[in-house]
């Protein structure tokens, strides 16, 4: 938003840095208490809750902008062919994790699997629940899943894509984990056959990825509807950025949290028995 008001659109250069100051300061203000409260609408199932309330936050200055004339210009950069050497250096980090967590503690295997059980609603914090060693070992594992899917389905491995690993790295401390990010990525593949999109292309390699984001629900509410979840954003995810021009970077977060609204009232009301009371 800042780099737009500066660079892009034409206007004095000071009228420019007040606006970016004004906007960047009211941003910083405005997206705590908003993700207070978007954080009550999807009930913890969208792990990017920052990224729905930036995705508000963005629509509503967008909109503002726009009616002033403004119009936004979407660019794709994307760098491809460096998937050897990223690859082997992402895979040698992943398994260096976990190794290093089952070295640093003997019964990590016990507790990654009670990791598995846990359906990952916000806030699910592993390190406090089970310990730094079996967290380890889940985010490297979370490392193997995330970059083997992009080489499976033949994605380019580059700053964007990297990102989205990492992000579901990270998560692997904070609600994501083999059991309920797999199905995210199933629903994507299999939307890919039937829709118009292909598999490899950078908005659903960063739609897969940054869609765990909904990974509680497959957690909470099993596999199936883990599945779901990840068909329906793939397609929610595309038809969003026109709305904050582009700037919220985490378009994603953007549409799972609307995927969770939509769905998580309908599954508690139709779903009786939910996966983590049966395990």
């Amino acid at each position: 938003m800042v780099t737009e008001l500066l660079f892009v659109i034409s206007m004095p250069i000071w009228i420019g840095i007040i606006l970016s100051v004004i906007i960047c300061l009211s941003i910083g203000v405005l997206i705590v208490p908003i993700a207070k409260n978007v954080l009550k609408v999807h009930q913890g199932f969208n792990l990017y809750n920052i990224g729905f309330a930036a995705g508000i936050l963005g629509t509503v200055y967008v909109s503002i902008l726009k009616s002033f004339g403004y119009t936004a210009y979407s660019r794709l950069i994307w760098s491809t062919g460096n998937n050897w050497s990223l690859g082997v250096f992402l895979y040698i980090l992943f398994i260096l994790m976990i190794i290093i967590g089952f070295v640093l503690e003997k019964h990590a295997g016990k507790k990654l699997l009670k990791i598995f059980k846990h359906p990952g609603i916000l806030s699910s914090n592993f390190v406090s629940l089970e310990g730094f060693e079996p967290v380890l070992i889940n985010m490297g594992i979370n490392g193997l899943v995330s970059i083997g899917y992009v080489l499976l389905v033949r994605g380019e491995l580059n700053g964007p894509t990297i990102g989205g690993i990492l992000a579901v790295v990270g998560f692997g401390a904070f609600g994501k984990h083999i059991r309920n990010i797999t199905p995210i990525f199933i629903g994507v593949f299999l939307s890919s056959i039937i829709k118009t999109w292909n598999i490899d292309d950078p908005t659903i390699l960063i739609a897969a990825l940054f869609g765990t984001s909904l990974a509680p629900i497959a957690g909470y509410y099993g596999w199936f509807w883990g599945i779901v979840a990840g068909f329906i954003n793939s397609s929610v995810v595309l038809n969003l950025g026109t709305l904050h021009g582009g700037m919220n970077l985490y378009n994603t977060g953007f549409s799972a949290g609307i995927v969770a609204t939509f769905l998580v009232p309908i599954l508690g009301t139709f779903c009786i028995k939910r996966s983590h009371e049966d395990s």
